[in-house]
This record gives C-alpha cells, sequence and structure tokens, in this order.
C-alpha cells in the first residue's frame, strides 16, 4: 500500500461513508478486447429477429455515429442518457420509429447487458471489505457511471453487493456522471453525510467515453477524500492524484485504520 499523502489519524475518525465506482473496483471485468463488438453483435441479433432489417455494417456504422454524438455532448454537459436512448436514435436513422421506452429499445439494451455480464467478475476482497466497514459501522454505497442501470442492478444483486451496500446510484438513472458534483452531491444526500465524512475509492480504468481521472477528480472536487486502486499503472495530472493509492481492495481498511 503506498500514499500520496499521510492523512493525520484524527482526519479519517470522522469518515462516516465509504463509496465505491463499481467496474474495476467492486466488480472486475474480464481483459477482451472484442467486448464492445460482442455486445453490440447481440444487440444486433435481437433486433434483427424482431423485424429490423439492415446489415450489421449498416447499424454498426450509424450506431457508432450516434453513439460519437452523445459522448460529445457527454464531455460538455456530463448528461447520460439511458442506453435505449442511443438505440432509439440508431433506428431512426435507419428508418425504423421506436422510441427510447420502446419493448424493443428496452429489448436491445438487455441484450447488450446480456453480453456484458459475461466478462464480469467479483474482485475477492470486495464481500469481506463491505462486511467489515459494515460491521465499523460505516454506511457504503456506489457511484457508477453506466448507460444501463438495470444491468448495474441485476449485477450487483447477482455477485451479493447489493445488500452490503446502502445506495447505488448510476449515472443513467439520475442523468449525469462522474466527474460532475451533481452525482456525488447526491449520493452522499442519500446517504446523510458530508463530503469531509465520506471517502471515495476509485479505478485508473475507464470505458469508452471516460478518461481515467473522472472518479478521482470528482471526488475531490466536492471535498471527499479520495482512494486510487492501482491495477496497473497510471499517469495522472497533480490536482487530480488521490489521497491515497492501494493496490488492493483490502488495504482500504488500513487505512482507515491509520495503519
Amino acid at each position: 500500500m503506498t500514499y500520496s499523502a499521510k492523512q493525520p489519524s484524527n482526519d479519517l475518525k470522522q469518515i462516516k461513508a465509504v463509496l465505491f465506482d463499481l467496474f474495476d473496483t467492486l466488480l472486475l471485468i474480464r481483459v477482451n478486447e472484442n467486448i464492445g463488438e460482442n455486445c453490440l453483435k447481440s444487440v444486433y441479433k435481437f433486433l434483427s429477429t424482431n423485424g429490423i432489417n439492415v446489415s450489421f455494417n449498416d447499424f454498426r456504422r450509424v450506431y457508432s455515429e450516434v453513439r460519437s454524438q452523445i459522448y460529445e455532448r457527454m464531455s460538455r454537459n456530463f448528461e447520460e442518457p439511458h442506453f435505449s436512448v442511443r438505440v432509439s436514435q440508431t433506428l431512426i436513422k435507419l428508418g425504423y420509429n421506436y422510441d427510447s421506452k420502446s419493448n424493443i429499445a428496452k429489448g436491445a439494451a438487455d441484450a447488450y447487458s446480456e453480453e456484458f455480464s459475461r466478462y464480469i467478475y467479483l474482485d475477492e476482497d470486495a464481500i469481506q471489505v463491505l462486511r467489515s466497514l459494515r460491521s465499523d459501522g460505516h454506511k457504503t454505497g456506489v457511484i457508477s457511471n453506466f448507460a444501463i442501470p438495470e444491468c448495474v442492478h441485476r449485477l450487483t444483486t447477482i455477485y451479493g453487493l447489493r445488500e452490503l451496500l446502502d445506495i447505488i446510484v448510476v449515472s443513467a438513472e439520475v442523468n449525469k456522471r462522474k466527474p460532475s458534483p451533481y452525482i456525488f452531491e447526491y449520493a452522499l444526500n442519500l446517504l446523510g453525510v458530508n463530503a469531509s465524512e465520506a471517502i471515495f475509492i476509485g479505478d485508473e480504468d475507464c470505458f469508452i467515453g471516460d478518461t481515467p481521472d473522472i472518479d478521482i477528480r470528482g471526488a475531490k472536487n466536492v471535498g471527499m477524500k479520495t482512494v486510487l486502486i492501482e491495477r496497473k499503472s497510471s499517469s495522472l495530472k497533480e490536482e487530480d492524484k488521490p489521497d491515497f493509492t492501494i493496490k488492493r481492495l483490502s488495504d482500504i481498511l488500513k487505512i482507515l485504520k491509520g495503519e
């Protein structure tokens, strides 16, 4: 375990809540360079068996255009529409009038989730860490950037995390994503704690549309203590460096105990 700054022990005694990023923090993603393509193929398979008659190449091309436009807006306003919105916009451009609330758009999101879930597994320390935190009286929660909230809720249930978390906040449910202050403040309000009473654990990996520093920067900007779980070497700007850097999830328990 390494520290970017040694915190006074009494500075951490006031911590009442421990918040985590989800993917590549509590839940890990198996390395597979084709994960995005495979998820998109699952979406296409669902659509093609439900009356959408276009080639995969045309679907992928238009979907990629729509996604790029959404990510460009997202980089400016941090708004996160549900995955079904990009499906709906893609289909409309292809000549099929399905809105984001339609069963077709929702089914496509489910198809993406099902394929994505095949690559997920539980961090070996996650359950023990959450149990220890709760037994020590800490509130726990997740703040996740993800366009399919239903997938997040299903995976946290499957892997036994949900019962150990007081809150789960997903960007597409609140239409704001990290590093926007709104999503952090929303989570803190749900827990009933101040930013100075909370610590956030994030990672250096990222999905398309993210930058590796979003977890740390966002949490620091609202006044939370920050921890980076460094599973591989990373380089962050000085203003984005965390209060602590750890190599494995269980090290957070040592930090809170001042070890």
